[in-house]
């Protein structure tokens, strides 16, 4: 069985593939991963997968969301925004479709495989005739994201003989069932794994002293001044809390980083090896890190931004759980920080309604037997749909 897996536009969506694009190698079967963004090519070698480049790496994605070099205004209503962040990532992924079909038509794949932003992947397997596989890499609801996109693709759906977005022919779903919300379709369940690029370790990274220790992160991408000067903003708050603090980051910004702070360990370090040496993980509500962060049952402060529905929408649902406390990034100060990580550290009880969802993600199928789902729905796939 041949396997195309569009992985979406960051890291983390590249790393949410591993786990299955791993068990559906190691079940015999060719797997070939591709992303909207050429500058994820060595992200997609790095986890050990071949890259299929299907981008024009002269072509930023600051162009393709924007051609004519402005900027649409941003909406001030968070449920807008969603649907222009849908808006945005259909522009990124339909200029490949091109490239995706003239490499599909020279490796003829069985079932093409898709991140839930991957909007390429449906178009793909609908003018291939093959099933679609449609893989949640977070507990987000899609919904508005899709509005967004189907504005976006209306005439690609129309060449189709469509007016919305292909229906996946297995959805698979990675939020533990207490997450669900209650209208969620049926879906395939799935455990989540993390599937991170790795390094070269050092004891520090995985075993922690006497002290508690509370982990800070904002995500793979942490190079431009904004970000920087956000997480700086945040360690620095953190510092104020007894324990020690780790920040895994990019080795260029940990050097940035440990510049502007001190008493700090900052370097690249992945983060299924430090989240379980953490008491607390404090971030700004991503997915995969927050996905991570409750598979080894660790209790969270979520940063969400505030005119983000989705971030938001994230972070309320694992505080419901009594996993979580949310602070706005004007909460965020010291004290807020310091009083909340000491909350968490002092009161077990936030650690063990992680634990109860890190069970939840544990008991759920693993990605071995989820790639039999698919061989089983290969072979049912009616013969010669290709269109």
């Amino acid at each position: 069985m041949k396997v195309i897996v569009c992985a979406g536009p960051s890291p983390s969506t590249v790393f949410s593939h591993v786990p299955l694009g791993a068990a559906l190698r190691d079940a015999g079967h060719q797997v070939m991963m591709t992303s909207c963004l050429e500058e994820m090519v060595p992200t997609i070698v790095g986890v050990g997968f071949p890259a299929v480049p299907i981008t024009d790496p002269d072509l930023p994605a600051e162009k393709i969301i924007s051609p004519d070099g402005k900027m649409p205004q941003i909406p001030d209503v968070p449920i807008e925004r969603e649907r222009l962040t849908g808006r945005w990532y259909a522009r990124l992924e339909a200029v490949t479709l091109d490239a995706l079909l003239a490499f599909a038509e020279d490796w003829r794949p069985d079932v093409v495989v898709g991140g839930v932003n991957a909007y390429a992947a449906p178009l793909l397997a609908t003018r291939l005739g093959v099933p679609y596989v449609r893989h949640a890499w977070d507990i987000n609801d899609a919904s508005e994201m899709d509005r967004g996109a189907t504005e976006e693709l209306g005439e690609r759906l129309a060449e189709l003989g469509l007016d919305g977005l292909p229906e996946p022919d297995m959805m698979i779903e990675i939020t533990p069932p207490s997450l669900l919300l209650p209208d969620a379709a049926p879906a395939q369940m799935m455990r989540w794994i993390p599937g991170n690029s790795q390094c070269r370790l050092e004891p520090w990274m995985y075993t922690r002293g006497a002290d508690a220790r509370v982990g800070v992160t904002i995500g793979t991408g942490v190079m431009r001044h904004n970000e920087l000067d956000f997480l700086q903003q945040i360690v620095e708050n953190v510092t104020a809390v007894d324990a020690e603090v780790v920040v895994p980051v990019q080795n260029e910004a940990a050097t940035l980083l440990s510049e502007r702070v001190s008493g700090i360990r900052t370097g690249w370090i992945p983060l299924d090896i430090l989240a379980p040496t953490c008491d607390v993980l404090v971030h700004q509500t991503g997915g995969s890190t927050m996905m991570t962060a409750l598979s080894f049952g660790v209790p969270q402060i979520l940063i969400p931004d505030p005119g983000m529905w989705r971030q938001t929408e994230m972070a309320n649902r694992l505080a419901a759980t009594g996993a979580a406390i949310v602070l706005t990034p004007e909460e965020a100060t010291s004290d807020a920080i310091a009083k909340s990580c000491q909350e968490m550290i002092s009161n077990p009880s936030y650690a063990a309604a992680a634990a109860e969802l890190a069970r939840e993600i544990a008991a759920l199928p693993l990605p071995s037997e989820v790639a039999r789902h698919i061989e089983r729905l290969v072979r049912a796939a009616p013969r010669g749909r290709r269109a």
